[in-house]
């Protein structure tokens, strides 16, 4: 698989993850449901309502580990980091009010009163604070600082929770662990990502042991595994960049704020469940 359909791919899940959150997929099993329900298979009907949402949910946590590989792997390769880091920091600015918007669209569809400063940054600034780690990390580490070398991939993670961003800290971690991997065998890059994966998301595993209630737990193993097997894809990669244009480079950028705006439209439009 090559660089662009992977994150055509990336795109894919990320868009299916979306439009769920507009269109719950119980909503459309609903019919079939209540036909299997009639027709006295009422475990069907539950299994249809309650499990196949849930692992439909997995396709959606595909998407954050990919993009993470993504640009870690654009780190490692573009001839203009400068450009590069302002083009994803200007298309993280434009997106988020759509994706506030689209947050709060979804909040209220749920019966919820949400407030936009509660509403996290999206992942394209975790993105920027990545790509600025390392591009601190490789100046200071062939100018023999290794120490700060790794302070500065810390206060990027530090940044990145105060700010909110997506991902948050755990994310900043899974970008270096896949920039630091990247010349390793798929069998060590796959042991390698499977802690840092857990790392990634240890609050989340710390609530599910506090908890210990099978919400919390179901939670967890679909934040947890779901992104371990999103970092698994990434494996498949093959070294080749694809065909991918300006064009195509371009549609990426503006298709991210878009679509938000598109699905928080519909989403103020549709009636509350």
């Amino acid at each position: 698989m090559n660089f662009k359909q992977l994150k055509l791919l990336a795109l894919c899940c990320m868009v299916f993850d979306h439009v769920t959150r507009i269109f719950p997929p119980s909503e459309a099993l609903l019919p079939l449901a209540a036909a299997l329900e009639t027709a006295g298979h009422l475990d069907a009907a539950l299994w249809l309502l309650e499990d196949v949402p849930l692992l439909l949910a997995y396709i959606g946590r595909l998407a954050a580990p990919i993009f993470l590989f993504c640009a870690a792997n654009g780190f490692a390769h573009t001839h203009d980091i400068r450009a590069y880091c302002r083009r994803i920091l200007l298309t993280a600015l434009l997106a988020q009010l759509p994706y506030t918007l689209f947050d709060l669209a979804e909040q209220r569809l749920y019966g919820l009163t949400g407030n936009w400063r509660g509403t996290n940054l999206n992942i394209l600034f975790t993105l920027f604070l990545g790509l600025a780690a390392l591009w601190a990390w490789e100046r200071l580490s062939a100018a023999g600082r290794r120490p700060l070398a790794y302070l500065a991939v810390a206060a990027a993670a530090l940044l990145a929770h105060l700010l909110h961003t997506e991902g948050r800290e755990g994310y900043i971690l899974l970008i270096f662990v896949f920039y630091q991997t990247r010349g390793l065998s798929r069998p060590r890059r796959a042991l390698w990502l499977l802690p840092a994966t857990a790392l990634s998301r240890w609050n989340l595993i710390r609530w599910a042991v506090t908890a210990a209630t099978s919400t919390a737990v179901a939670n967890c193993v679909l934040n947890a595994f779901g992104n371990y097997l999103g970092a698994l894809v990434t494996l498949a990669y093959n070294g080749e960049k694809g065909n991918a244009g300006r064009r195509s480079q371009w549609f990426f950028y503006v298709f991210y704020p878009a679509h938000f705006a598109l699905l928080a439209l519909i989403g103020w439009l549709r009636p509350p469940f």
